[in-house]
């Protein structure tokens, strides 16, 4: 693995920390903003629904531009969130953050994995992959992780990650000054006889492994993005968990587990690793609900490294398909879509679950919603096994 490679996974890494390092203070913030359950959902579901449109807005500008400026406007983007979160006085400044870290994602994740893919000097798709999926998915752990533990130790938790991560984001930016170009001249310059539009087009076969491989990383993520957003306040409100430094340490041990089921897996075949996190979901979210009527944090922990492990494997097919039936022409946009339609699965089933926290309760929405989760699980499962 060359320099490029690892300054690429760097930045990425960086940048997905920034918009996950509020996840331990969202119910800090609603009491401090006197502001409702719901409130707090939709400021959270904010920034996958507005990473949708970000990552379809963005989605030729590595082409057009180049991927290292498109990082480049990715760091930035973390950055003003991250500063918006240290100075916020209201739910505004939250959403304004947010929208700050959709750009950045919706940025690095149209740049990012095709970047990756073409500075591997065997343009090896599955290590690409593997690169792109350990960076982000140890930075959501790490990030709640970090936080919960300044917030019980000091009295500057609601400022000092996000100064940490500002100063991250400078030193990133400065490193892709040696991380060359890598824009396919194929991209830049499209056949005059063929349209822009028709470059990128998948067959029936490239379609359907991108509509599974996307649908799949939208479950898996789904099932991830709890721990940074619902679970803090699932497990202090109905498991008597109140401390953001155990409820971080859970996120954290989802997100180290991730990597490392990616590391063990490489092997595996992109089927067979899709199948392995679908599977895993569904195990996962039956001990997640399941931890709450037998009162035991000890299932719920064990709910959680499960979750870490189907997350790790899903996303890692999801992403390693994907890079293999993109070619040079459509790797950007194909890309981008991908991460666009993962984000808008998360967005959507947040807001559906902070609209039926109110008349079902936290638990009951989270099982409506887990429930048809599980399905789809085992629907896409059925399908890869096919």
């Amino acid at each position: 693995m060359n320099r490029a490679v690892i300054l690429v996974g760097c930045v990425l890494f960086v940048a997905m920390l920034g918009s996950n390092l509020p996840a331990p203070l969202y119910e800090a913030y609603r009491v401090r903003f006197a502001s409702s359950t719901f409130a707090m959902t939709v400021v959270f579901a904010v920034y996958p629904l507005a990473l949708v449109a970000t990552l379809f807005a963005l989605s030729r500008l590595p082409d057009r531009l180049g991927r290292r400026p498109t990082l480049a406007l990715g760091l930035v983007a973390a950055a003003l969130g991250s500063i918006a979160f240290a100075t916020a006085t209201s739910l505004a400044a939250l959403i304004v953050g947010r929208l700050c870290a959709a750009v950045a994602i919706g940025a690095i994740g149209a740049a990012g994995p095709p970047a990756l893919v073409e500075l591997d000097a065997a343009h090896d798709r599955r290590r690409a992959a593997l690169v792109a999926t350990f960076a982000l998915s140890l930075s959501c752990g790490i990030a709640p992780f970090l936080t919960g533990v300044l917030v019980v130790t000091t009295s500057t938790g609601f400022v000092a990650p996000y100064v940490a991560n500002v100063v991250l984001c400078a030193l990133a930016l400065a490193s892709l000054a040696l991380v060359p170009e890598t824009r396919p001249l194929v991209a830049s310059q499209p056949d005059a006889t063929t349209p822009p539009e028709v470059v990128p087009t998948l067959d029936a076969a490239g379609r359907r492994t991108f509509l599974v491989a996307a649908l799949t990383s939208g479950v898996v993520w789904w099932l991830a993005s709890l721990f940074v957003s619902i679970v803090p306040a699932f497990v202090g409100t109905l498991l008597d968990a109140r401390s953001p430094a155990l409820q971080g340490g859970l996120a954290l041990i989802v997100f180290v587990l991730s990597p490392l089921a990616q590391m063990l897996g490489r092997s595996l075949s992109d089927g067979a690793a899709l199948r392995a996190g679908l599977v895993g979901t569904v195990l996962a979210l039956a001990a997640l609900l399941g931890a709450v009527p037998l009162h035991s944090l000890g299932l719920f922990t064990a709910g959680s490294a499960i979750a870490g492990v189907a997350h790790g494997l899903g996303f890692l097919g999801a992403q390693s398909a994907v890079n293999r039936i993109g070619t040079p022409a459509a790797r950007a946009r194909l890309s981008a879509r991908f991460y666009a339609l993962t984000y808008l699965c998360i967005g959507i089933t947040l807001l559906v679950v902070g609209a039926l926290t109110a008349p079902l309760g936290l638990y009951g929405a989270l099982a409506v919603v887990a429930g048809v989760a599980a399905l789809a699980a085992l629907l896409l499962a059925r399908v890869t096994a096919r």
